[in-house]
Formats: structure tokens, C-alpha cells, sequence
């Protein structure tokens, strides 16, 4: 019992402390882009934006990717959840996570360089194209991440860079549309500290996402073909809490 108690606590801490960090940093990168193109030297070109959020995501998967599964977006954990590649207790220490990484980087900017940068509000036209915009960006994601994060037919050394690279592609392609979120905590942060139009344009980024993360885990699944060639690490986390449970009986 004892050893339960004091394993347990350090390994969610540790898995969960990794999603801040990372959900921080490709927060903060293109927030932080956003609130100082003003300045001399600055590019604030959507190329730009692009770069810097695909980096900073791939930067963090190789940098807590070995920790937490680097998934820093609740819409790839839900996904991950789904096909049960990722156990559901969990998700809302992922989320909880996730969200609180997205609003400190935020916040951190705002304090700098004040608030309403980088915020995500669609172009004027229906929320169903906006929706179905996110969700097709958010399933060619998932479809990435999934396939490179949990097939062992995949180098290791392929995942930070096929997912940052999907990322720059997202952005370029739905940032002057959308803003190219794929990620409600990485529109979340933001649109806390900004006005009303954000705000209520917020739920697009929640919905859309997620409908896309979902549908390209479940197909993936469907056409991978082989379970054989599943990746034994993406059960680890739910390997370890069995057997941390299982101490914990017996």
C-alpha cells in the first residue's frame, strides 16, 4: 500500500507536468509572435506563425514525448482514448493539464506585452464551414500522429518531425480562414484574456476539433491492418496504473 501511494502521485505528476510544459510553449511561440510583430526586425507573416507553432511542437515532442505520450492538445488525447491507446482515468488530469499550460502562456504575454494576442476568430461566414474547416485540419493531425506515435513499422526518429510538419502545413492552410487551431487549449489561453468575439467563437474550437481527432483515430484503427505492429509504449500508461492497482489489492 505504501509503495502504491508514493509511485502512483510521482508518475501522474511527472506525465502531467510534461502536457503543461509542452502545451505551454506551442502556446506561448505563436502568441508570443503574434504580440511582438510590431516591433522592428519582427515577421509577422502567416509563414511565420506557421513556422513557429510547427517548431514548437515538434521541440516538445522530443523533448517529453518519452514522458507523457506529448499529446499537449485535449482533442489528440480524446482521440487516443477513443481507440484505447490511451486509458480514460486519465484524460481529465491530461485536460486539466493542457488547458491550465495554454492560459499561463497566455497570461504570461499578456502581462508582457498586453492582453488579445493570438487570439483565433473565424472570417466572417457560417459556423458549420468554420466547424467542418477545424475538423478536416484537426483529422489530417490526429491522422499523423496517430500513425507515426503508435506503429512500430515508423522510425522513432519520424514523430516530432511529421507532426510539426503537419502542423505548419495545418496553419498555412487554415490560418486565414480559422486561425488553424486543431487544439481547444491552444484557442483557449487566448481568448480569455480578449473580448467578446473570441469568446463566443471559442465553442468552433472545441467542436471541430474534436469531431476530426476522433474520426481519423477510429479510421486509422480500421486501416492499420496489422495490431501486431502497435506500438507496446502507447499502452504503457495504462500498463503502469494496472500494476499500480494491482499493488494496491494485493
Amino acid at each position: 500500500m505504501a509503495v502504491s501511494q508514493i509511485v502512483q502521485p510521482n508518475t501522474n505528476i511527472q506525465r502531467c507536468a510534461a502536457e503543461f510544459i509542452g502545451t505551454f510553449v506551442i502556446v506561448f511561440a505563436p502568441v508570443a509572435l503574434s504580440a511582438t510583430k510590431r516591433y522592428a526586425g519582427a515577421d509577422g507573416s502567416l509563414l511565420s506563425a506557421a513556422l513557429v507553432s510547427g517548431l514548437a511542437v515538434l521541440t516538445m515532442i522530443y523533448a517529453f514525448g518519452h514522458i507523457s505520450s506529448a499529446h499537449f492538445n485535449p482533442a489528440v488525447t480524446l482521440g487516443f482514448a477513443v481507440v484505447r491507446r490511451f486509458p480514460w482515468k486519465m484524460v481529465p488530469w491530461y485536460w486539466v493539464s493542457q488547458v491550465l499550460g495554454g492560459i499561463a502562456a497566455a497570461g504570461l504575454v499578456g502581462m508582457f506585452f498586453g492582453f488579445g494576442h493570438g487570439t483565433h476568430v473565424p472570417v466572417p461566414g457560417p459556423a458549420l464551414r468554420d466547424i467542418a474547416f477545424e475538423a478536416i485540419l484537426t483529422f489530417l493531425l490526429m491522422t499523423v500522429v496517430i500513425s507515426v506515435a503508435t506503429d512500430t513499422r515508423v522510425p522513432n526518429s519520424v514523430p516530432g518531425l511529421a507532426i510539426g510538419m503537419t502542423v505548419v502545413l495545418d496553419v498555412l492552410i487554415g490560418g486565414p480562414v480559422t486561425g488553424g487551431s486543431m487544439n481547444p487549449a491552444r484557442s483557449l489561453g487566448p481568448a480569455l484574456f480578449a473580448g467578446h468575439a473570441a469568446q463566443s467563437a471559442y465553442w468552433i474550437y472545441v467542436v471541430g476539433p474534436a469531431i476530426g481527432a476522433v474520426s481519423a483515430a477510429l479510421l486509422y484503427e480500421a486501416v492499420r491492418g496489422n495490431e501486431r505492429k502497435v506500438s507496446a509504449g502507447q499502452n504503457d500508461m495504462l500498463d503502469a496504473l494496472q500494476d499500480i492497482s494491482g499493488r494496491a489489492t494485493g
